[in-house]
């Protein structure tokens, strides 16, 4: 379902939400390895110490797995949280939309704890679906239910409310570029869209 691929490009990390796992593909040799996790694998990111987080969205946890060890561990994020997209920021703190209850969620991977929980603007129908960090350590998150992004700074708590030019647009992965821009695809409405 989603995938991330390591800085020096030697090993692609994927979800398979339909088949309960999470894989390693090896670019070089082509071989993949595959790691059962239930509820539904669906976002992925990696931390700085190189352990893969991704999505239970249908256990309602996050699940990260050691690669050195194969050993996985979970945290709860709470009932009907559905989590369903996660990001890595520059400072190491992992962050992940809440796709059940409209919220956004800091996780400090360090520890396996939830450190803080956002609720956004649109309230628990918000639908969090995609979110990315920025180079400035800026929380950009979608409320597909509302056409809107939201951009939260950590360190006051302030959050930013940007509707989207068009309707029914339906993102899902946005990422930000080296100048700070948002860029997203419209999954309903095909069309890409940019925030400056």
């Amino acid at each position: 379902h989603t995938l991330v691929i390591t800085d020096d490009g030697s090993t692609i990390w994927f979800t398979m939400q339909s088949g309960d796992k999470v894989a390693i593909l090896d670019t070089k040799t082509g071989a993949i390895k595959e790691y059962p996790a239930s509820g539904g694998p669906y976002g992925l990111s990696l931390d700085k110490a190189g352990n893969v987080w991704f999505c239970r969205m249908g256990d309602d946890k996050l699940g990260k797995l050691d690669p050195k060890t194969g050993k996985m561990s979970e945290l709860n994020m709470g009932s009907r949280s559905r989590p369903r997209r996660v990001a890595t920021a520059p400072d190491g703190m992992l962050w992940v939309a809440l796709y059940g209850n409209g919220k956004l969620a800091q996780v400090d991977p360090a520890t396996t704890k939830l450190v803080k929980e956002y609720q956004l603007p649109a309230g628990s129908d918000a639908g969090p679906y995609a979110v990315t960090v920025d180079g400035g350590g800026m929380v950009w998150v979608n409320e597909i239910n509302t056409d809107t992004v939201v951009r939260l700074d950590p360190k006051t708590g302030e959050m930013r409310v940007v509707k989207l030019p068009s309707t029914n647009v339906g993102i899902r992965k946005m990422v930000t570029d080296a100048s700070g821009k948002l860029w997203y695809m419209g999954s309903h409405n095909g069309r890409l869209g940019v925030v400056e």
